[in-house]
């Protein structure tokens, strides 16, 4: 390489002198640049600590130990995760196994771990994006708004997204419903099916609930209008919500004039959950007419005013399960599926009387992270009236038949909302005076796997 490149311009080589080079301005603009990223650090850092609360204490992870009833794993800080998870209480402490605790306390002790933050009251940050909340009530976990309830324009933007029959906005963690006429054949043309023949009507409930086989259906007219469900909780209202909500009729019309009439229908939601810890599970409910529950391939739930997988030919009677004698037969059938009957929940008195209680389904099992098919039935028969109520209880470690209340099953971080529920009943004239049984909002989220 020609050494004249080498040279500095406007410099002169002479014989044993250094060759002088300019100044350069570089060095003090890469200092001032870096001068004014130092500070404008500090002044976020300082915004960022004026906005933490008072109550923040400082906690060493040395202080936890494994066998400390009132640590709780869903507590801890220093964890970031999108999976399923159960919100924590605010008023009490949920205890895991032991074990678990364990797991995380070995955890912690084989990570050196600087002191953290954490709130001693639940309280939410607001961060500077979109939909971003970091809840340091319980450790760091994340909410971005994915599985969050969906309101819509029409019924279901008064369901408190996907309460009752659900939303007609599909998206989120939702099971999709359909709903179908049994009274119509997909041409139009009448089956001859009405709320005065219960019998013939079970007769055809019968046959799809022996596999939910949905090859069964497709004679009957159905809806082209899916609603999307997060939970089943409805009161007990005038059977012709069901069509109503599905846009199949229209609230303002005569049901005179309804070409499907409210009794005679079927509504199931299909999709895939995915269990958020691992145990065994049971669900509790009932339905008006009927309610029922398929996971992982088998029904494990049937429950309400009649139950189609009783059906005797020209016998109404052996399915109705408002009859002590078919009860107590329908218990005995199912007894080595352990179904029992539960009559302690608060404010179920009408159910009890009827009924003789909630139903409390087979006991499974799951994998905490596995993703299972759920299907949920609802059904009206008569045409009078309808509603629901499913619960899930957790029995690895025992069951509870004398609780008051049970946990709500649920597939997104969101609770029915009872005030809107009813609004959006009365807007169509479908409410009654029927109470509404509490449950437990602290419940397990079952996140549903978004469809293909």
């Amino acid at each position: 390489m020609n050494t004249e490149s080498r040279k500095s311009k406007g410099a002169t080589e002479e014989p044993g002198k250094a060759v002088p080079v300019k100044p350069s301005t570089l060095g003090l603009s890469g200092v001032l640049i870096i001068l004014l990223l130092l500070l404008g650090g500090g002044y976020m850092l300082y915004q960022l600590v004026k906005k933490i609360p008072d109550d923040m204490t400082f906690i060493n992870a040395s202080q936890f130990k494994a066998d400390d009833d009132a640590y709780d794993k869903r507590e801890r800080p220093l964890f970031f995760s999108l999976k399923p998870q159960k919100k924590p209480d605010k008023k009490t402490t949920r205890k895991l196994p032991s074990e678990e605790n364990a797991i995380q306390e070995e955890a912690f002790a084989s990570t050196t771990v600087t002191p953290v933050l954490m709130s001693t009251s639940p309280t939410a940050v607001q961060m500077p994006m979109a939909t971003a909340i970091v809840d340091m009530s319980g450790g760091l976990s994340a909410d971005i708004g994915l599985y969050d309830g969906i309101d819509s324009d029409g019924l279901g933007s008064g369901m408190g997204g996907g309460d009752g029959l659900g939303s007609t906005q599909g998206g989120g963690s939702t099971l999709t419903g359909t709903f179908y006429d049994l009274k119509q054949k997909k041409s139009g043309a009448p089956f001859g099916l009405n709320g005065d023949s219960a019998n013939a009507v079970i007769e055809v409930l019968s046959k799809f609930f022996v596999n939910w086989d949905e090859h069964e259906l497709n004679q009957y007219d159905k809806s082209d209008t899916k609603l999307y469900a997060s939970n089943w909780y409805l009161p007990v209202a005038k059977a012709g919500y069901g069509p109503i909500a599905f846009e199949v009729e229209a609230p303002d019309k005569d049901e005179k004039n309804w070409e499907c009439k409210p009794s005679a229908w079927l509504a199931v939601y299909r999709g895939r959950v995915i269990a958020p810890k691992t145990g065994k599970f049971r669900f509790i409910g009932t339905g008006d007419d009927f309610l029922a529950v398929r996971f992982d391939g088998r029904t494990v739930l049937e429950a309400g005013h009649y139950i189609p997988t009783c059906y005797e030919k020209n016998n109404t009677a052996a399915c109705h399960i408002a009859e002590p004698a078919s009860r107590r037969a329908f218990l005995r059938a199912r007894e080595n599926k352990g179904y029992e009957m539960i009559t302690s929940i608060r404010d179920s008195e009408m159910w009890n009387r009827t009924l003789g209680g909630l139903v409390a389904g087979t006991p499974f099992k799951v994998e905490e992270g596995e993703v299972y098919e759920m299907e949920v039935a609802v059904a009206d028969i008569t045409g009078d009236t309808v509603g629901f109520v499913l619960f899930i209880e957790d029995v690895t470690d025992g069951k509870n038949n004398g609780a008051r209340q049970y946990d709500l099953f649920r597939t997104c971080d969101t609770n029915p909302d009872i005030d809107k529920i009813m609004q959006a009943l009365k807007d169509v004239n479908c409410d009654t005076d029927y109470p509404f049984i509490p449950f437990n909002e602290d419940s397990w989220v079952w996140e549903v796997v978004p469809e293909d």
